[in-house]
């Protein structure tokens, strides 16, 4: 008689990068980023295009859906009770929003704005805007059949709008089309795109 197998002992997971807690390096990076992008701008210079595309990322993995898993614990779902991911969001916004206040506070004129910084708060913005709606739509869509219909409306309707747009900022820029509307075209796609990502963060 054969005898019964023995379970495989659990196998213990990869210890976290430089053996911090979760999350750490990404925090340090995006401070870091984020403490250069606005020290080159105070000083009157132009920032790197590496540098605001990595800035970008940042935002991108920090106020995207992704960037929520940090705050997941095991496999089972249960929260781990960190709240690193919701600090590095605060410290970033806090951040940009303390860069433009004290461009605009020396007396900048809006429009005038460090074209850098215009494009990280046209992503935070797009971002933000999609997040509070879906907030908005999604909160309570469990509750009656007619609140599901309009949550459900607006998730089609966003994705048509974003699909519609982008198809045709992308054939604009493709065929040269978009000179004529002087920059607006790609203004417009960086916030629909965010806009979309940020809607879809709540996903009920």
């Amino acid at each position: 008689m054969a005898a019964p197998a023995t379970a495989a002992p659990p196998v213990a997971p990869l210890p976290e990068p430089l053996r911090l807690p979760r999350g750490t390096v990404h925090g340090l990076l995006a401070v870091v980023l984020m403490g250069t992008f606005g020290y080159l701008l105070n000083r009157d210079s132009i920032a790197p295009t590496v540098l605001v595309n990595a800035v970008v990322v940042c935002i991108a993995f920090y106020f995207g859906s992704h960037g929520t898993t940090l705050s997941s614990g095991s496999a089972g779902g249960t929260p781990s009770g960190t709240r690193r991911p919701r600090i590095v969001r605060g410290l970033l916004l806090a951040g940009f929003a303390g860069l433009a206040g004290w461009f605009l506070y020396r007396g900048l004129p809006f429009d005038q704005l460090p074209p850098e910084l215009v494009q990280i708060w046209e992503v935070l913005g797009g971002y933000l805007l999609g997040l509070s709606l879906s907030w908005f739509f999604h909160r309570r869509a469990h509750e009656t059949d007619a609140r599901r219909r309009l949550a459900t409306a607006f998730r089609d309707l966003s994705a048509a709008g974003a699909l519609g747009f982008t198809l045709f900022a992308c054939y604009a820029m493709a065929t040269g089309f978009s000179i004529a509307f002087g920059g607006t075209v790609e203004q417009g796609l960086s916030l629909v795109i965010t806009y979309y990502f940020g809607s879809r963060v709540i996903p009920r």
